[in-house]
């Protein structure tokens, strides 16, 4: 592993510092359009714009970065992204913040593509498990810290966005003073949706709301945590607390997994996740420290879902079809991501905060009331037959390269 990580430490160190701004900004514009009376739809807007964003460069991206080369691929999205920035805190409009955001997502999926690339050129078919591992390590990591950031200055001020211009600025530097054979890249293989829906309903719209679940955590909890009167600095807390339980949590989940029917723990997990969600919005913003247990909780179980799903569709697929398959359910889980920020914030303008956790509420009720269904429709996998489960995190195709599942099918194939 000690060998692993010094052949991967470069790209890592680019991807924690860009990081930390990337999700400092996500929370710092939902807390200070929520202090400036910014309307929740709009609000959940620029959460869907960013995830739009996302999903489009993810897909259509490596062309450009083919062309002119990753280390200038890298500098061109992350100035990008540190100009993108710095307009947030100088022109104060919530129409031009809308095309903001959808750019800046553009540009993370560019900055994601480019260290995915290059992890996957640093790794062979034997260690690619633990690069992914230590990706995830990374990602999670840098998210986590990046909300403890939000109460460093007043957000009122251009302060935390100069901040966040800096950190984007700042992790050009280390893959601009390295060097690595840039990889080949082409159009991302994703399997045909139907024909996937047709393998594995469950992983395609198990996929699809996980997006509806953690698109609005990300863009929406910390605005529901604004209403309730909780702090600027309670909020960077409770949201770290968040992605750590998503972090803590997704390991042993799916260790259980493995050695269970995947899709009743999948089916459980909603379960859970309804559960906390109930408990959430009965206590809303009272009893501190039960929320923040209850929030760290909710970040397991809802981090867990997608590569859930995605372990549970892999349970089904022939080895030739897992990469251009996770790419499929990514697709479906970006959709899920854009649609949810637009969706919950109905339910929180009728109900106030607490309807953020009715939203949850409703669509891990449906899910888990479908995967049930489908139990009863079609028989489980064997168990001896399951495929391992692996931690996932829903970037870009190229991180399903990565896969130890599709490592050893080319080993062995």
């Amino acid at each position: 592993m000690l060998q692993v990580l010094r052949s991967t430490l470069t790209p890592l160190i680019s991807l924690i510092i860009i990081i930390l701004g990337s999700s400092l900004m996500t929370t710092l514009l939902t807390v200070k359009l929520s202090h400036l009376g910014v309307s929740n739809l709009m609000i959940g807007g620029m959460s869907a714009a960013f995830y739009g964003g996302l999903v489009l460069g993810s897909f259509k991206i490596e062309p450009f970065i083919a062309r002119v080369g990753h280390i200038r691929a890298y500098a061109a999205f992350a100035s990008t992204l540190a100009v993108v920035s710095i307009l947030h805190g100088l022109w104060l409009n919530v129409w031009v913040w809308l095309i903001l955001r959808l750019v800046a997502g553009y540009s993370i999926a560019g900055l994601f593509v480019v260290i995915e690339s290059w992890l996957l050129e640093r790794s062979t078919v034997q260690t690619r498990g633990q690069v992914l591992a230590l990706y995830m390590t990374a990602l999670y990591a840098g998210q986590a810290a990046g909300q403890l950031l939000l109460n460093v200055s007043d957000i009122n001020t251009l302060v935390p966005f100069c901040l966040i211009t800096l950190l984007c600025s700042l992790s050009i530097i280390p893959l601009s003073i390295t060097y690595v054979k840039s990889p080949a890249l082409g159009e991302p293989s994703v399997l045909n949706f139907l024909k996937l829906y047709k393998i594995s309903p469950t992983g395609v719209i198990g996929s699809f709301s996980s997006g509806l679940v953690l698109g609005a955590v990300y863009g929406l909890l910390p605005l529901a945590m604004s209403q309730f009167g909780y702090s600027l600095k309670e909020i960077g807390w409770f949201m770290g607390l968040t992605i750590l339980g998503g972090t803590v949590l997704q390991y042993p989940i799916g260790h259980v997994s493995d050695r269970l029917d995947r899709r009743y723990v999948l089916m459980i997990v909603y379960w859970l996740t309804l559960g906390t969600s109930l408990s959430l919005l009965l206590l809303g913003g009272s009893l501190k420290f039960l929320f923040a247990i209850l929030t760290f909780t909710l970040g397991g179980f809802a981090f867990v879902l997608y590569p859930l799903a995605i372990s549970h569709a892999c349970d089904y697929l022939t080895p030739k079809d897992i990469v251009a398959a996770t790419g499929g359910l990514l697709l479906a889980y970006g959709i899920g991501a854009t649609l949810g920020p637009l969706i919950a914030p109905v339910f929180m303008h009728v109900l106030g905060p607490r309807g953020l956790f009715v939203y949850f509420i409703l669509v891990a009720g449906v899910m888990a009331t479908f995967i049930y269904w489908r139990s009863k429709v079609k028989p489980s996998v064997p168990l001896a037959e399951q495929q391992d489960f692996v931690i996932a995190t829903s970037t870009t195709p190229i991180l399903n390269e990565l896969d130890p599942r599709a490592a050893d099918i080319e080993q062995h194939g």
